[in-house]
């Protein structure tokens, strides 16, 4: 039987030997972002500040995405309809199937609602209260899912972390997650997260963070 643990102990020591040989991770290296929607609708700055930070990949239905060669997938001015389908494991149309699949994967999936469908999320519209409990619970399942639900300008320009916070390390292990006393784990861009790290932070209801170089920062939310 294969020893998951003794396996990624070996990793550890590996990957530590691995960064202390090499040199310092450039910058301004970008990872992958999937953007499912229309990107010619968003607002240029805001587009500009993305492609900053991510390589921008748009979604291309008739392919097969590969989603082992992005770090998250966006889905732009998501309906109600995505939502909902998402919460319950609907598969009938391709970015259903997709956000599916990355749940699945455990890709991390940021849900940018349309603008009346994100105010009532946020309580900042006022709706039919049973409807308004029931769009929560879907809300409420998509989060235990790992994905984020937040707003484009926050997610192109998220509020930075202030100087307190601890160094990022460059490996996360099954071992940090479970010893970390806070609910959220900082990483950078760079970090090697193992399988295990990822499980644990799962089971244990805590957070990844992934900060950008400029310290700003996106959140993975697994499953409780």
């Amino acid at each position: 039987m294969i020893d998951r643990h003794m396996i990624e102990q070996i990793v550890e020591e590996v990957v530590k030997n691995l960064l202390g040989a090499t040199s310092a991770p450039n910058p301004k290296m970008k990872h992958n972002l999937l953007a499912v929607g229309d990107l010619n609708r968003i607002d240029p700055a805001l587009l500009e500040v993305l492609e900053a930070n991510w390589n921008i990949l748009p979604y291309d239905s008739s392919e097969n995405p590969q989603l082992h060669t992005v770090m998250k997938v966006i889905f732009l001015d998501a309906s109600q309809d995505l939502f909902v389908k998402g919460a319950l494991g609907i598969c009938d149309t391709p970015e259903s199937e997709l956000i599916s699949a990355c749940i699945i994967d455990y890709v991390p999936v940021t849900l940018i609602p349309k603008t009346n469908l994100y105010k009532i999320l946020n309580g900042e519209k006022k709706t039919n209260g049973e409807y308004f409990l029931s769009l929560m619970e879907y809300k409420e399942k998509l989060l235990k899912f790992g994905v984020e639900i937040n707003s484009l300008d926050d997610f192109a320009a998220p509020k930075p972390f202030s100087s307190d916070q601890p160094d990022v390390k460059k490996l996360i292990t099954q071992r940090d997650v479970q010893e970390c006393k806070k609910n959220e784990i900082l990483v950078d861009k760079e970090t090697i997260i193992t399988p295990l790290a990822r499980d644990a932070a799962r089971e244990l209801g805590k957070s990844i963070v992934v900060m950008d170089t400029k310290g700003a920062e996106s959140t993975w939310k697994w499953e409780r």
